[in-house]
């Protein structure tokens, strides 16, 4: 079974329009990354360099400024995907981006501490506003350029890459290009990645829209309207859907709290500069691929479905023992006579059992997502997730930034915790009483 699923992979990366595809996300994807690293620490660094107040509310302003762009743009960002080549809105979309990053390198560090930021959160968002079109026409051309028996295989390794280009991009080159190059560098080195995926999208095959019938009297406004409103119909319409949606949801949600709070986390907790996060970041980014390659064999046991709701709950538990290390760290003597190093290995060790549970949750909603759509509306599905969980989102990361700098991040971190262990029970109590009741109904039915 093994030899199949690696012969599938071979063959797909034969496929030189899917390689080329596949090229254009890992640069692009490693790029984007790397600029969320940079930024965090940059923000991080005019926070403290000027003394500001409410440092964690400023990281939040920042995730939102990326994230808050898929609530206004990702449905009508789906519709156009689906209405234009696929290959014409990457080769814009990275195009933008190095503009995008060129206003990056054009900040000026005399300016006042306040208009600094404010100009990096609308570039950021401006780029935000970019990664909405990029995304659904890379997701969208996968069907288009491969055929369907190399689809499956063509689809897990995209996941594995988007995962893969996380670690590489946020927890290995970006730290490292910012300790030896520093941020400016780095972002020009980011500029150069930018202006070579926009070359190699221009290499892939066009893939124009499908032909789609025109009502009379309808206005291309209204068509376009109505269109952007069936990526949510067919959401609302498969209860598949709604629950690979919420649970990506939370995951992501998730995710970017942690992301805000991170940096503080660091600092305060483990006495570290705030740029080795990534000592958090890489071990939780190998748990996900561990988890990975673990989640198939444990779901020929439990239902992917079920899956889910340990994960949340496992994810729950190591995101506490990770808020809690220090105390945790010292009471069974890993601290020793070096402190910080002792909980620093806890820290880690509890990271990448996250990452282990995370993946518990991303890998069965992905699937979930991707078997549950209809092919001709894959990038509209994908544009209503992408704005149902940022809208779900928004609050949470912004209050978050505030409550840490009100309340401690370690408070904070416990809370986000306790929650998913809530809905973890939640769902799995639930879900057993289903089955209890289904069973039920099955043996009075053969009784009959």
């Amino acid at each position: 079974m093994t030899s199949k699923r690696d012969a599938g992979v071979v063959q797909v990366l034969r496929n030189q329009a899917f390689l080329r595809l596949w090229i254009v996300q890992a640069l692009s994807q490693t790029a984007q990354n790397m600029i969320n690293f940079s930024l965090l620490i940059l923000v991080r660094q005019i926070v403290e360099t000027q003394q500001l107040a409410q440092a964690n509310t400023a990281i939040s302003l920042l995730v939102l400024a990326f994230s808050s762009p898929a609530v206004l743009f990702s449905a009508v960002a789906g519709v156009v995907v689906e209405r234009t080549d696929k290959r014409t809105v990457m080769v814009v979309s990275n195009g933008l981006r190095v503009v995008g990053v060129l206003g990056f390198l054009a900040l000026n560090p005399s300016w006042p501490p306040v208009l600094t930021l404010v100009a990096l959160y609308l570039i950021t968002f401006f780029l935000g506003t970019v990664g909405q079109f990029f995304g659904p026409a890379q997701a969208a051309a996968i069907p288009m350029i491969v055929s369907p028996r190399e689809l499956l295989s063509a689809n897990a390794l995209f996941n594995l890459t988007f995962t893969g280009s996380q670690i590489l991009g946020f927890a290995a080159l970006g730290p490292i290009a910012i300790k030896i190059l520093g941020v400016q560098n780095t972002l020009i080195g980011i500029l150069v990645l930018y202006i070579l995926t926009t070359a190699l999208a221009l290499l892939l095959p066009k893939t124009p829209p499908v032909a789609r019938p025109v009502s009379d009297g309808s206005t291309a406004w209204r068509r376009f309207v109505d269109e952007a409103r069936e990526g949510a119909v067919f959401v609302l319409q498969s209860p598949v859907l709604i629950k690979a949606i919420v649970y990506l949801t939370l995951a992501t949600t998730t995710y970017l709290m942690i992301a805000a709070l991170g940096p503080e986390f660091i600092v305060s907790v483990l006495k570290l500069p705030s740029e080795d996060i990534a000592y958090i970041v890489a071990p939780a980014g190998l748990g996900v691929v561990a988890g990975a390659l673990l989640v198939n064999r444990v779901a020929r046991l439990i239902r992917p479905i079920r899956l889910v709701d340990y994960g949340i709950i496992s994810a729950g538990i190591w995101l506490t023992l990770f808020a809690l290390s220090e105390p945790i760290a010292g009471l069974f003597g890993l601290a020793n006579n070096n402190v910080a190093l002792g909980v620093t290995i806890f820290a880690v060790f509890c990271a990448a059992m996250l990452g282990i549970s995370n993946a518990f949750i991303l890998v069965p909603s992905q699937t979930l997502l991707q078997e549950g759509s209809p092919q001709e509306g894959l990038a509209r599905v994908y544009a209503t997730y992408f704005t149902i969980s940022n809208i779900a989102s928004f609050a949470p990361v912004l209050f978050a930034g505030a409550f840490a700098d009100l309340f401690g991040v370690l408070k904070v971190i416990v809370f986000i915790a306790v929650i998913l262990i809530l809905i973890g029970l939640y769902n799995l109590r639930r879900a057993v009483t289903v089955d209890h009741a289904n069973a039920a109904t099955n043996a009075t039915e053969a009784d009959g």
